[in-house]
C-alpha cells in the first residue's frame, strides 16, 4: 500500500512538479517501510513522467535531485545524522537540483545561467507595457506602480536569482524532512534521530561560524568590485537570515510554552499575527533570534549552562 502511494505521488509529481515539496519524503518513507532498493520504482515512474514533459537536462535534473533526496533522507535520519546536518544537506541537495533545472538548458546552449528567467520577465513586461494604454483608464497610478515593479523586477534578476533558488531550496528541504518524521512517527520500527520540540531549536554553533564566515566574505568582496559581489552578498544574507527568522519564531514559541494559561489560544494569535504581518515581522524575528544565538537567552532563562544542539 505505501509503495502503491508513492508510485501515485510519483505520476501526479511529473504533472505537478510542486508536489517534490513533499514527494521524496513518501519515497524514502516507502523505502524504509520495505527496502531502500524499492524507492526505485516510484523514481523510474516519475522520470518517465517527467522526460515526457520536459527537456532532457531538466528532466535528468529533477529525477537525479529528488532521487538523491529519497536516498538521504532514509538513511540519514534512520543512521544518527542530526536533523540539523540532514537538512542542510538536503537544502544543498534542492538547491543544485534547481540550478540543474532551471540553468542547465541555457548553460548548454552558451546562454548565462539566468538568461532564460530573465527573458521570461521581459517577455511579460513588454506585454504590461503594450497594455499600458488600455489599462491606464482603469487605474493610471496603479499601472505605473505595476510597470516600474517589472521593470525593477527585470533588472533584479542577476543579483536575486541565486538568492530566490537558496530561499525554495530551503523550503523544500525542510517540508521533506519533516514530513518524512510525521510519516514515520508513529512507526515502532523506525529508529530516527531525536528532534527537539520547536520551543527548543537553536542553530547549531558551527553552522553559526560557516554562515558568518561567508557574510564577512561578501562584505569583503564588495570592495573588490567583484561583478557578482551583490548577487553573493545577498545569498549570504538569505542563508544567514532564514535560520536566525526561524530560531526567532522559536523564541516567541518557547515564551508561550512558559504561560501558565491560553497558550493555545496565545499561540494561534501570535502565528496568525505573524502570517498576516510578515512583511513587517522578518525583520524583527531575525534580530531576535541572533540575539538568542549570541547570549543563549532561552537557556538562561531555564537556568542551565548551554548544550549541543540537534
Amino acid at each position: 500500500m505505501v509503495l502503491l502511494l508513492a508510485v501515485v505521488a510519483a505520476v501526479l509529481t511529473a504533472y505537478v512538479p510542486p508536489l517534490l515539496i513533499i514527494t521524496p519524503a513518501l519515497w524514502a518513507y516507502a523505502g524504509v517501510r520495505t527496502k531502500p532498493y524499492w524507492i526505485l520504482l516510484p523514481t523510474a515512474v516519475y522520470a518517465y513522467g517527467v522526460f515526457t514533459f520536459e527537456p532532457v537536462a531538466v528532466a535528468a535534473a529533477l529525477t537525479v535531485g529528488a532521487f538523491i533526496v529519497a536516498i538521504l533522507l532514509s538513511l540519514l535520519l534512520t543512521h544518527g545524522f542530526t536533523n540539523s546536518d540532514t537538512v542542510l544537506i538536503l537544502c544543498g541537495v534542492f538547491l543544485l537540483t534547481l540550478y540543474g533545472a532551471i540553468c542547465l538548458p541555457g548553460l548548454l546552449e552558451g546562454r548565462a545561467a539566468y538568461a532564460d528567467i530573465q527573458a521570461h520577465m521581459g517577455d511579460l513586461r513588454t506585454l504590461y507595457h503594450a497594455s499600458e494604454a488600455q489599462l491606464s483608464q482603469i487605474n493610471p497610478d496603479g499601472i505605473k506602480l505595476i510597470l516600474q515593479m517589472m521593470d525593477a523586477m527585470y533588472e533584479a534578476v542577476p543579483i536575486v536569482f541565486v538568492a530566490v533558488l537558496c530561499v525554495f531550496a530551503s523550503a523544500l528541504g525542510l517540508s521533506n524532512l519533516l514530513f518524512f518524521r510525521a510519516l514515520s512517527r508513529k512507526q515502532a520500527q523506525i529508529k530516527l534521530s531525536p528532534m527537539r520540540a520547536f520551543r527548543d531549536w537553536t542553530l547549531p554553533r558551527s553552522m553559526t561560524l560557516g554562515l558568518f564566515a561567508m557574510l564577512i566574505g561578501s562584505i569583503v568582496l564588495e570592495f573588490t568590485g567583484w561583478v557578482f559581489a551583490e548577487s553573493f552578498s545577498l545569498t549570504a544574507n538569505i542563508l544567514l537570515g532564514i535560520p536566525l527568522f526561524v530560531q526567532g519564531i522559536s523564541v516567541v514559541d518557547f515564551f508561550i510554552s512558559r504561560m501558565q494559561k491560553n497558550r493555545t489560544v496565545a499561540r494561534t494569535i501570535a502565528y496568525v499575527s505573524m502570517g498576516v504581518l510578515s512583511q513587517m515581522v522578518i525583520f524583527p524575528l531575525v534580530l531576535v533570534g541572533c540575539f538568542d544565538q549570541i547570549f543563549r537567552l532561552r537557556d538562561r532563562l531555564r537556568g542551565m549552562p548551554p548544550h549541543a544542539t540537534v
